[in-house]
């Protein structure tokens, strides 16, 4: 999940609960016949924060897709790609960086085992260098990475550089 995407959420959450204690805190003056009404306009909230959240969370999601938020390959690098043999070049290097959880050179631990395992996490900086999320379930960390496509389409990983957080 992007830093914007959990900001945005994070935001969205503090409201739904500042609305919550505001309901809850006016609900003890509230009538005893109208506690029913009252919890149903909660509910009624609760619904459309949840369905704005998804729906932005989809149109996030979207917009990372047309690679219209950073970081982003252009019109030239992504070409540039195609002919080297990748057909689309952002989930072609994310799909093949997956597959190489021996990259990461951090063990996991409690028995769990490093690897790429969400393409979201994974970010084509431009036609060089890969920004990367990697995880074993418990502790996860970033990884820079210089890649190089072959004629017909391999991709040749090198780590530069992984902080564990």
């Amino acid at each position: 999940m992007t830093n914007i995407l959990k900001n945005i959420l994070i935001f969205i959450l503090l409201l739904v609960v500042a609305l919550l204690a505001y309901l809850l805190v006016a609900r003890q003056g509230v009538a005893p016949g109208k506690v029913d009404n009252a919890e149903a306009e909660m509910a009624e909230i609760e619904n459309r924060y949840i369905i704005k959240t998804d729906s932005l969370k989809n149109v996030i999601e979207e917009l990372a897709v047309q690679k219209r938020l950073p970081p982003f390959l252009d019109d030239h690098q992504i070409e540039n790609l195609q002919k080297k043999g990748l057909t689309d070049p952002v989930s072609d290097l994310r799909n093949d960086l997956m597959d190489e959880p021996d990259l990461i050179t951090r063990e996991g631990v409690l028995g769990g085992t490093m690897g790429f395992y969400f393409s979201e996490g994974i970010h084509v900086l431009n036609e060089r260098w890969v920004l990367a999320y990697f995880e074993d379930g418990h502790v996860g960390g970033a990884m820079l990475l210089r890649y190089e496509v072959l004629p017909g389409g391999e991709v040749r990983w090198e780590v530069l550089d992984e902080w564990l957080y």
